[in-house]
């Protein structure tokens, strides 16, 4: 088990992979009180555009997603939750484009 300050330290390597990779850090979302509520970071690419939305150490959340502006539940094409280290880890991984199959 790692300590919380070796998890901190291993989350922000992996959001500098994530820079090297293309995603930009958005504006940072923030509460009527001013609060950080949650980074943001997004990477468009062709049709499609990844984010990945943290908002504590345990409360990550990834998508890739179509980049078509009327967005339905089926145009979303990966979705992870979980855990900094875990999902970025996973998008990371992610190919520059994902196989689908539309029916």
């Amino acid at each position: 088990m790692t300590s919380p300050a070796e998890d901190h330290y291993d989350s922000c390597a992996r959001l500098r992979a994530l820079v090297a990779r293309g995603f930009r850090l958005m504006p940072p979302v923030r509460d009527t009180d001013g609060e950080l509520m949650a980074l943001v970071y997004v990477r468009p690419h062709g049709d499609i555009v990844d984010v990945v939305e943290l908002r504590g150490e345990d409360d990550v959340c990834a998508a890739r997603v179509s980049r078509d502006q009327h967005l339905r539940d089926h145009d979303v094409y990966w979705r992870t939750t979980g855990s900094a280290c875990d999902v970025l880890d996973q998008v990371l991984a992610l190919p520059e484009r994902l196989i689908t199959v539309r029916a």
